[in-house]
């Protein structure tokens, strides 16, 4: 075991087993009565972390932030569990001894150094944030999506006159002079108002015609107003937001019984 780590800095990391594997999260640290350095670390393994098994640290090397130690994950998960809400009594740790022993590791091959190891663990439990806690938190956060609106120019719309030419046909009716002939025959010479001499004689008169004059007057005929108005419409908007997810698992990755898997 490096002596330059605390037992802090065991606390909250993972021992892994002699292949790598993660065993579990280191909860407590206890330490030699002789040296004060750490000797075992309890491992939680129960669902919810009521039940904890000790792990010796003779034979251990770091690996980064966590710990390898020389059993296999089989014989860490078999060994015998301790409650985790209270001190080990001289007993429990003579049996958790003789349980490493007889499955090989570095306890098996140094018997003498066993018998020679750390005192009884009941004053062991180090006070570096090794309490244990009855319940824990975790915060959960997401992306919350505030959609809004901008106004932005969209365009120009301007009113423009101008002139155009159409063919137009209408009738107009005409009146004109016309010569009717109508001749009387005079049954008594006397009644003749004046009787004239024979001889040449003419009388004359105009006849009129009309025909069609066209004109042009300049009249207004509409008056065109154009305001803005405002129009509502619903536009689709999608994207992406991320949130947080919080998952309950045992050392196994699955979930405990009783717990939720995910939030």
């Amino acid at each position: 075991m490096a002596r330059d780590r605390t037992p802090a800095d065991l606390i909250g990391h993972n021992v892994l087993d002699q292949e790598g594997h993660n065993v579990g999260r280191i909860n407590q640290v206890y330490l030699d009565d002789n040296t004060d350095q750490p000797s075992w670390v309890s491992v939680h393994t129960g669902l919810f972390g009521r039940h904890e098994t000790l792990v010796p640290l003779q034979g251990s090397q770091p690996v980064e932030e966590d710990i390898r130690v020389p059993y296999d994950k089989s014989t860490v998960k078999d060994a015998p569990h301790i409650d985790a809400d209270r001190h080990i009594s001289p007993e429990e740790e003579q049996t958790v001894r003789e349980y490493y022993a007889q499955h090989g590791g570095v306890m098996g091959r140094q018997g003498t150094e066993a018998e020679a190891g750390p005192g009884p663990m009941a004053t062991g439990r180090t006070d570096m944030g090794a309490g244990e806690r009855d319940d824990a938190a975790m915060t959960r956060s997401e992306e919350r999506v505030d959609i809004g609106v901008e106004r932005r120019e969209s365009g120009r719309a301007r009113m423009r006159k101008y002139v155009e030419t159409e063919q137009f046909d209408e009738s107009v009716p005409l009146h004109h002079d016309e010569l009717q002939v109508e001749r009387r025959r005079i049954d008594d010479p006397s009644a003749v108002p004046e009787a004239r001499e024979m001889g040449e004689d003419e009388e004359s008169f105009t006849l009129y015609e009309e025909r069609p004059v066209v004109s042009k007057e300049q009249v207004p005929v509409e008056e065109v107003h154009v305001r803005k108005r405002d129009v509502t419409r619903e536009e689709h908007v999608q994207g992406e937001r991320r949130r947080e997810r919080i998952d309950m698992e045992n050392d196994e990755g699955e979930p405990p019984m009783g717990g939720d898997r995910n939030a």
